[in-house]
């Protein structure tokens, strides 16, 4: 798996429109958005609680305060924040793949949920601009493009019962 470099940390990269293969109710698409959550939590060493998924909406449950716990004293912050962003970016990335599209800038999402709590992550060591953002989204796409199996075994959970659970899990 090749991750973006740190030294690409704070690149900024152009905003792109959201394709609109990716709009829209769709029950396979919004099963790979929550299962990608899941998987880039497993990735980072947080615990995934249950993820849902109709065609119109999906949530991927997590304790959000355990990033602060799973980052050693001496670990890179802004780097550290990017990274957990990427958890939040995960679902955006994880519908491009889905589609079949490439990622060539920032998926902007400013009435998400997800794109305001990654925000809350990268503000304090990037500003309120669009800095880390990039970086997470293609740590998400690196991430998401080595567990794709991971992402798809999930979304077939979803897809079939509309829920999952770890200790449903057969992966475990």
């Amino acid at each position: 798996m090749k991750l973006p470099p740190v030294t690409e940390l704070r690149r900024i990269h152009p905003i792109v429109e959201i394709p609109a293969v990716m709009r829209g109710p769709d029950l396979a698409r919004i099963a790979h958005h929550e299962g990608a959550h899941v998987a880039l939590m497993e990735w980072a060493g947080l615990t995934p609680t249950a993820a849902s998924a109709t065609e119109r909406t999906g949530l991927a449950e997590w304790d959000l305060s355990e990033i602060a716990d799973a980052i050693p004293a001496d670990y890179d912050r802004p780097l550290a924040a990017a990274q957990a962003a990427a958890v939040l970016h995960a679902g955006i990335v994880a519908e491009l793949i889905h589609a079949g599209l490439p990622w060539r800038g920032v998926l902007y999402r400013p009435r998400s949920q997800d794109w305001k709590t990654a925000c809350l992550l990268l503000a304090p060591h990037f500003g309120i601009g669009l800095a880390g953002h990039g970086f997470a989204q293609r740590t998400a796409h690196a991430v998401l493009t080595h567990r794709w199996p991971r992402v798809q075994e999930i979304a077939a959970a979803l897809i079939e019962r509309g829920t999952w659970k770890p200790e449903d899990d057969s992966h475990v």
